[in-house]
């Protein structure tokens, strides 16, 4: 089996040629797709708060002004503002809960640039499989919240705590963003989800590498806006990734199926 030094640099070099993967097999396309679902999240949620801000002035008496008045128009002006600094926060897990499908398709075309290897396509697998990825990377989103809650409790502890919550909820993060991303190459190959589980813990150095290069614009800014991008590239280099190292090991010659 891969080293965790092995499994490192091989996702690290698998994510500086995706690029030219995505560029050489024209799969450009696929990434328009993550802008117009940023807008569309950003956008509901800003008129969710506005609606949530107007509802909530309204179960005041704001009639004969005062500071009651104005305190209702700044909630209903902050609440927009509230959801977009949410979004900041959590965009990027939903987006890419969202794009499942798209990921789903991108990771099949690299895996058919890299090996020639072409997997059927009828309606009813591909339902099925998009399906699979979407309750996958819903698990996985539940599982990511409620272990980043608990390493949040470790922030009584002063500084030592703190240090500690912070390091553990990037590696979570990491290692279930790298999950989401390798299962797409898993349930192409027919793996039920034990042994998804099974893999991806088995090559767990690399899909923390992958997901922590997904994760580390999420702690900027602009991270959630690039979060879909990413995560598209992403899902190129892990694939690219987990087909060298299963072909480097022994195990898996001549057992991938079609």
């Amino acid at each position: 089996m891969a080293t965790s030094i092995n499994q490192i640099t091989t996702g690290l070099g698998a994510f500086s040629d995706a690029f030219g993967i995505i560029r050489r097999n024209r799969m450009g396309k696929f990434f328009v797709v993550p802008v117009i679902v940023n807008i569309i999240l950003a956008g509901l949620l800003i008129w969710g708060g506005w609606g949530l801000g107007e509802w909530i002035r309204s179960l005041w008496d704001s009639e004969h002004g005062g500071w009651l008045g104005w305190l209702g128009t700044a909630v209903q002006w902050v609440m927009p503002i509230v959801m977009f600094i949410l979004f900041i926060f959590i965009g990027g897990t939903i987006v890419n809960l969202l794009m499942s499908p798209i990921y789903t398709i991108i990771s099949e075309r690299t895996d058919t640039a890299l090996t020639g290897r072409v997997y059927s396509s009828d309606a009813k697998q591909t339902v099925k499989d998009i399906w699979r990825a979407v309750v996958i990377a819903l698990k996985s989103t539940i599982k990511q919240l409620v272990l980043t809650l608990l390493c949040l409790l470790l922030n009584i502890i002063p500084l030592i705590g703190q240090i500690l919550s912070i390091v553990l909820i990037f590696i979570i993060n990491s290692y279930y963003f790298g999950y989401s991303f390798m299962d797409y190459t898993n349930e192409r190959y027919r793996r039920n989800v034990r042994e998804s589980n099974n893999e991806v813990w088995r090559y767990k150095y690399l899909a923390i590498t992958i997901g922590a290069i997904y994760a580390l614009p999420m702690y900027l800014l602009c991270g959630t806006f690039l979060a879909a991008y990413m995560g598209g590239v992403c899902t190129v280099a892990a694939t690219k990734a987990q087909i060298e190292l299963e072909n480097q090991d022994s195990q898996y010659n001549g057992n991938i199926q079609n």
